[in-house]
């Protein structure tokens, strides 16, 4: 699972999912859905934190540790990933309907706050997700190449962070690269977190074959180079890490 704070849980395809016509009401009321998809994330981070802190006493030392990291260690969960959703689509049929005080958006923006509502109830009777030790999604990797003897390829390439204790963060965006002929491919992981002790790269020749291509972790630092043989076929990339322990109903649940 990713975290929550590694980005939007959701994007404008999966709203489609609760919502087919909500591409064409943006287009109409010209409303930017990556903008009301960010600004979703931020209203349910500030009520995921309002839950967390409402399970510590203000004077206690964990509340003020509460406030220092926020929700940098809170794991989108399904049910949070379905909060964060109806929730977008909520404020984007709110927009709609006041920007010309159209009637027909009305229930529409009735229902899916009701449903944003009941996700979030749902997702705090659920738990919220925490990750002991959290690990950041990776940035987009830089990419290069060196001297070989390998023919032009277009390439397709994820990285991720791995901890000393080989828990494995969320991949990076898709970034696609295209060598010339006698050339390799190289790739580097950017702005290490302090909790990475080392990286893995994930490259394919599309965007649905990328593979694990290194047999242990890359130091954080390193370059990786594909060899001259050409890529391996490693296991795909995963979607972050699972949640140590659930907060709900005022306990610490710890997973299984």
């Amino acid at each position: 699972m990713a975290l929550l704070t590694d980005g939007n849980p959701n994007d404008t395809e999966e709203l489609r999912v609760y919502e087919t016509a909500i591409l064409s009401v943006a287009d109409v009321e010209m409303i930017d859905l990556n903008a009301k998809l960010g600004l979703a994330t931020e209203e349910v981070a500030d009520e995921v934190l309002d839950i967390l802190l409402d399970h510590t006493r203000a004077y206690a030392p964990q509340s003020n540790i509460r406030r220092t990291i926020g929700v940098s260690d809170v794991a989108v969960t399904p049910q949070l990933k379905r909060w964060q959703s109806v929730h977008t689509l909520e404020i984007v049929y709110r927009d709609a309907f006041n920007n010309q005080l159209n009637d027909r958006y009305k229930p529409k923006w009735d229902e899916y706050r009701e449903l944003s509502r009941e996700a979030r109830e749902q997702t705090a009777r659920f738990g919220i997700g925490l990750v002991l030790s959290p690990i950041p999604r990776a940035g987009v990797p830089i990419l290069s190449v060196v001297s070989g003897t390998t023919p032009a390829t277009t390439y397709y390439v994820r990285v991720s962070w791995v901890s000393a204790a080989a828990q494995e963060g969320s991949p990076s965006d898709m970034t696609a690269f295209s060598t010339t002929d006698g050339n390799l491919l190289t790739a580097q992981a950017a702005q290490p977190p302090a909790i990475a002790t080392g990286w893995n790269v994930y490259i394919g020749l599309t965007d649905s074959t990328v593979t694990l291509q290194n047999s242990t972790p890359i130091p954080v630092g390193q370059t990786f180079t594909l060899p001259s043989s050409g890529l391996v076929n490693g296991r795909p990339p995963g979607d972050g890490q699972t949640p140590d322990v659930y907060v709900t109903g005022g306990r610490m649940l710890r997973r299984g």
